[in-house]
């Protein structure tokens, strides 16, 4: 199937001016030929200067239709998007006409058929052009709801995830193959990996994997979007504060301090960025009621996880801000904290939600999308506890079972390895033409 010639619609549904039909394979450009007017393709094709996208004004000629004009895109092999052959037809984008084209193509030759979902995009992974990471990158983009996913989306693209991710899994495969070769051929002259090097390779790529580890653990379990977290004091405002944000009553509020011991959560959009808003259980409440003191670990642990926190006081009666829990927040980088007075006059929350907003925009982008994190997190988790094991043990084999065990776990997140499962999961989500 993976050398078949495959017909997609590349434009969204419905009519508009322009509609463009992508024709990937062996038989692309010979197919597009027996409904193309007097236009030799192959002799354009490869006439064409080799890597660039040879560009024609033709009309198309169907049995049930007056000639209408194409434009026609063509793609030499392994200079398109799938590696294969392409053709991209943009003519007038009528459903009706598309559909007819289509038809046309089909017809002409038992080699062509209708693409499945995301068969472009496997295509162009199976051939080298994308990634694993890439290719789930191709679909963030086509399903990003706003600016900030579209952003991730389009870093994810660029390779920001594939490269730290290679450069680890290079350097442990070099000190691998080392290794092994050493291993097989003891008879010949090839110097074996000292107890020092192995050491010293492990303990850093041990390092670089927990560091990409932490990295994902601090957007989530579940997504990438970064998490305000409201803290303070008991009866400091937090939930009002919370509800007015939110816009509804999500939060109960009560004058009596304590009322909030389970965290809430909602995602709200923060002047254009997509957030997980956060209120927690008042800090600094010591007592020793066993409920109090877990809601008190759990707020220091969405703390520690937070992007940016918002710490709610009120003054005291003499002009005195509250201080009783800024030892909670002792152990969080201070450029990530925002002060707010509640309980005042001011109703406004303007230049709160311009700070916060000014400040997630300043912190750097970690370029992940959620379905990529998952499975890295799984990935790396694997590929750290195999190398943990190699750092306790002495047999060089036996290290060397580990190391490739570890090699081949970072290979599953940029899809050097792979199988059929990992494939039809990811793939499975795209929609026909992409």
């Amino acid at each position: 199937m993976i050398h078949d010639t495959i017909i997609a619609r590349a434009s969204a549904p419905g009519s508009a001016i322009r509609g463009i039909l992508r024709i990937s394979g062996p038989h692309a450009v010979t197919v597009v030929e027996t409904i193309v007017e007097n236009c030799p393709l192959t002799l354009t094709l490869s006439q064409g200067e080799r890597g660039r996208c040879n560009c024609i004004d033709t009309q198309i000629v169907l049995p049930s239709f007056p000639p209408f004009p194409a434009k026609l895109l063509l793609w030499q092999e392994g200079h398109s998007y799938t590696g294969d052959k392409t053709v991209e037809i943009h003519t007038i984008g009528s459903p009706i006409l598309l559909d007819a084209i289509m038809a046309a193509l089909l017809s002409a030759s038992d080699s062509v058929r209708l693409a499945q979902p995301g068969e472009f995009t496997l295509r162009a992974f199976l051939s080298g052009r994308l990634d694993l990471a890439q290719a789930e990158a191709v679909l963030g983009v086509i399903d990003a709801a706003n600016d900030a996913d579209l952003k991730t989306a389009l870093h994810q693209l660029a390779g920001n995830v594939s490269a730290p991710l290679s450069a680890v899994r290079t350097f442990l495969f070099d000190t691998l193959t080392q290794l092994e070769a050493s291993l097989d051929f003891a008879e010949e002259d090839i110097p074996a990996v000292s107890a020092e090097q192995l050491q010293r390779t492990l303990t850093e790529s041990l390092k670089q994997i927990e560091q990409l580890r932490q990295r994902i653990a601090k957007r989530g379990i579940t997504d990438g979007k970064p998490r305000v977290v409201l803290a303070g004091p008991p009866n400091a405002g937090k939930s009002t504060l919370f509800n007015k944000l939110v816009q509804w009553e999500a939060a109960l509020v009560s004058p009596i301090a304590g009322t909030t011991r389970d965290y809430l959560e909602a995602e709200i959009d923060w002047d254009g960025i997509p957030v997980v808003l956060i209120d927690t259980a008042g800090i600094g409440n010591e007592t020793a009621d066993n409920l109090d003191a877990a809601a008190q670990t759990k707020t220091q642990e969405l703390l520690n996880r937070a992007d940016v926190i918002v710490y709610c006081y009120e003054e005291t009666a003499d002009g005195r801000r509250q201080t009783a829990a800024d030892s909670h927040l002792a152990g969080t980088p201070a450029h990530k904290t925002i002060s707010f007075q509640t309980k005042t006059s001011n109703e406004s929350l303007e230049s709160l939600i311009q700070e916060v907003a000014s400040l997630l925009r300043q912190q750097p982008d970690y370029g992940m999308l959620p379905n990529t994190a998952l499975r890295c997190r799984e990935a790396l988790t694997s590929a750290g506890e195999s190398l943990v094991r190699a750092l306790k043990l002495t047999d060089a084999s036996l290290n060397a079972l580990e190391i490739r065990s570890a090699v081949n776990q970072l290979g599953l997140i940029d899809g050097t390895v792979h199988t059929e499962d990992i494939l039809d999961n990811i793939f499975s989500r795209f929609c026909i033409g992409k």
